[in-house]
């Protein structure tokens, strides 16, 4: 079978018209019937054409039989001129009628005086029109007219649609179904009121925002067509609560901390009032932590609580040996794509350095920004973080000595192609202090490790004391930039370049490391498995670490 003279789409079309088709590459077994699907042709070719505006084609048809006993129908097409649209009429009856979001899709279709007649744009318009009336509660809609004339004569079309919208729905009332959470908090999480006209697109935003609160396994939020009385609709909210309780276990290994121990324990709603409880152990070769919180959720739950937490630390490394005790307030509130964390610790810290022991109270201010943006947060291709925080200490407020410090790090992931990838990332750091020496170890910063100059051991760049003992520096100022190629899924090889310290002086050398390196996406995150050799000292290293790359 040759269908010619029309470009690939329509020819497509045509063939999935013609019946005939259906005997392609078949032995004929009737004749008879081959020569009725081929005097069909000609029909069922002119309504493959008219979808796209050709109503007066020109069709040649012919039906052979081959010397070598095959058949060949052949479908000789001059399409013609299109039809184009002489007149556009689409009219909104009711409420609709000066609702700006039909407008938009009206302004928005291709269907305009002197376009080319194409009936899927017909379609999508009506279709579109649907979508927008379902969207925003005009549950009464319909079509009262939805026509194409066509004049064949003239080559010309007129779509004349009219859509009475009705009266758009207002919210009745929100029903929430039995839950642990009490009704007073879970009222705070919807962006409409009883009495607002309803839009699915705010139901799915709640939906989305109560599954994210972590009280619930399954939330469903669904207005109750049945109860549908003059333009008002009650909403329903079914929750399916999430256990209260969840333990957590994990163990890991990491060349920066050695082998690893996580126990946990969340209580993912405390009371009615959606408390939150969390307490964890961590365990390893370099530090243990013991860590716990407790959260109240503020005015907007979604984005806003705040709470008291507490912390011991216990840090005994080739480079800092000390025990932290904290207490205190905490305030986390999401802005945008900002995630702000205001906080208020006292701290007891007691540190060696050189068999030197110091034990030091500080009352400790800081502020923390955040902000990812990602296209994947498991598995990135394209995105970034950054982050700053200031946090300060006065001997006038409870603190035996003042300090102000600041940091600033950020990290970026840019795609190069297909398979390649390229990852940046820094961080700035500055303690300013006039009794530097009497700033607490776990406050000071340090350089080296899987996460900052590869090559090196953890934390082992810095200033050092007389004995040769790193002690920490002033100022921190750390740099990579790193290539790698996805060479089969999941699997990448890196090359990377790691430069920094950290200072008391500025003059003091940046340390600088060239390396390679293995990435698998695992199904529980990236691991990395990075060897790096310092180009100014003697040795190299090898990197082992697990998380997400940004």
């Amino acid at each position: 079978m040759k269908v010619e003279g029309v470009a690939d789409d329509l020819a497509a079309n045509v063939k999935a018209f013609l019946s005939i088709a259906s005997l392609e590459n078949q032995t004929i077994t009737s004749e008879s019937r081959l020569r009725y699907l081929h005097r069909r042709a000609s029909d069922e070719i002119r309504q493959a054409l008219e979808p796209f505006g050709y109503y007066n084609p020109e069709i040649i048809t012919e039906l052979q039989l081959l010397d070598s006993g095959d058949w060949l129908a052949e479908y000789r097409i001059t399409p013609g001129a299109q039809v184009r649209l002489s007149r556009v009429n689409v009219e909104l009856d009711g409420e609709g009628s000066s609702d700006p979001a039909f407008q938009a899709v009206i302004n928005a279709s291709a269907l305009q005086p002197n376009a080319p007649l194409h009936h899927p744009d017909y379609q999508s318009l009506k279709n579109r029109l649907q979508s927008v009336a379902a969207e925003r509660g005009y549950y009464r809609a319909r079509f009262e007219r939805s026509r194409i004339l066509v004049d064949r004569l003239a080559n010309t079309a007129e779509v004349d649609i009219v859509y009475a919208t009705g009266q758009r729905t207002r919210i009745r009332e929100i029903r929430f179904s039995e839950s642990p959470i009490a009704e007073d908090l879970l009222r705070r999480y919807p962006r409409f009121a009883e009495g607002d006209y309803l839009e699915v697109s705010q139901l799915i935003d709640l939906q989305a925002a109560l599954i994210d609160s972590n009280y619930f396994a399954d939330v469903e939020v669904l207005p109750l067509l049945s109860e549908l009385e003059e333009g008002e609709i009650p909403i329903q909210v079914t929750l399916t609560p999430r256990p209260r309780t969840l333990y957590r276990a994990g163990v890991g290994f990491g060349t920066d901390t050695g082998a690893r121990l996580q126990l946990g324990m969340e209580r993912r709603y405390v009371n009615s009032r959606g408390h939150k409880l969390d307490a964890r152990m961590r365990l390893s070769e370099v530090r243990n932590d013991l860590t716990g919180s407790y959260m109240i959720p503020g005015r907007d739950p979604r984005f806003d609580q705040y709470g008291i937490r507490s912390r011991y630390s216990d840090e005994n490394s080739d480079t800092i040996e000390s025990r932290t005790y904290a207490v205190g307030a905490v305030w986390q509130k999401q802005i945008g794509d900002w995630e702000r964390v205001l906080s208020l610790d006292l701290e007891q810290e007691q540190y060696t350095f050189d068999d030197k022991t110091l034990d030091q109270l500080l009352l400790i201010p800081r502020a923390q920004f955040n902000k990812t943006v990602a296209d994947d947060r498991f598995n990135t291709r394209q995105g970034y973080n950054l982050g700053f925080g200031i946090a300060a200490a006065s001997e006038s407020l409870l603190s035996d000595v003042s300090l102000l410090q600041l940091t600033l790090n950020g990290k970026r992931i840019d795609p190069m192609g297909e398979r390649w990838r390229l990852l940046s990332r820094f961080e700035l750091g500055a303690l300013l202090s006039s009794q530097f020496e009497e700033v607490p170890a776990s406050l000071r910063f340090y350089a080296g490790g899987d996460n900052s100059v590869r090559g090196y051991d953890y934390q082992k760049l810095g200033p050092v004391s007389e004995r040769g003992n790193v002690i920490g520096g002033q100022y921190l100022m750390v740099g990579s930039i790193e290539t790698d190629y996805m060479f089969r899924p999941d699997w990448r090889l890196a090359a990377f370049a790691d430069a920094g310290n950290a200072f008391d002086d500025f003059s003091e050398p940046v340390k600088t490391s060239l390396g390679v390196g293995v990435r698998w996406q695992s199904p529980v995150g990236p691991i990395r498995l990075d060897l790096a050799k310092p180009v100014s000292d003697s040795g190299f290293r090898i990197h082992f670490t697990l998380g997400p790359d940004l």
